[in-house]
């Protein structure tokens, strides 16, 4: 095998990486979100994660501010977690499984 194509073929090898590393981060996020909200019987919630583990929460019309804020609270102490949006919206959505 020449020497370029070699390198072509690591290259192709080592691409994904970078990718696998940023799908860890939202998965640990995800799961770090989701452990919390069971923790706290907060599960009215619509919950999306960025590849860096970045969260949006959109808490549900039926979660009190007092679980809203012992949530955002946990949260924040979650290394995996990179960052936290949220919201108290009107509607209420299905429970998280």
């Amino acid at each position: 095998m020449n020497r370029s194509l070699r390198n072509l073929a690591a290259g192709l090898l080592l691409a994904p990486a970078p990718a696998l590393a940023w799908a860890d981060a939202a998965a640990d996020a995800e799961q770090a979100a989701m452990k919390v909200l069971v923790e706290e019987n907060v599960l009215s919630v619509y919950l999306t994660t960025s590849d860096a583990g970045r969260l949006t929460l959109l808490f549900g019309s039926g979660v009190a501010e007092w679980q809203i804020d012992a949530v955002l609270k946990k949260l924040a102490q979650e290394p995996a977690i990179l960052a936290v949006t949220h919201a108290h919206v009107d509607t209420d959505f299905c429970l998280i499984r």
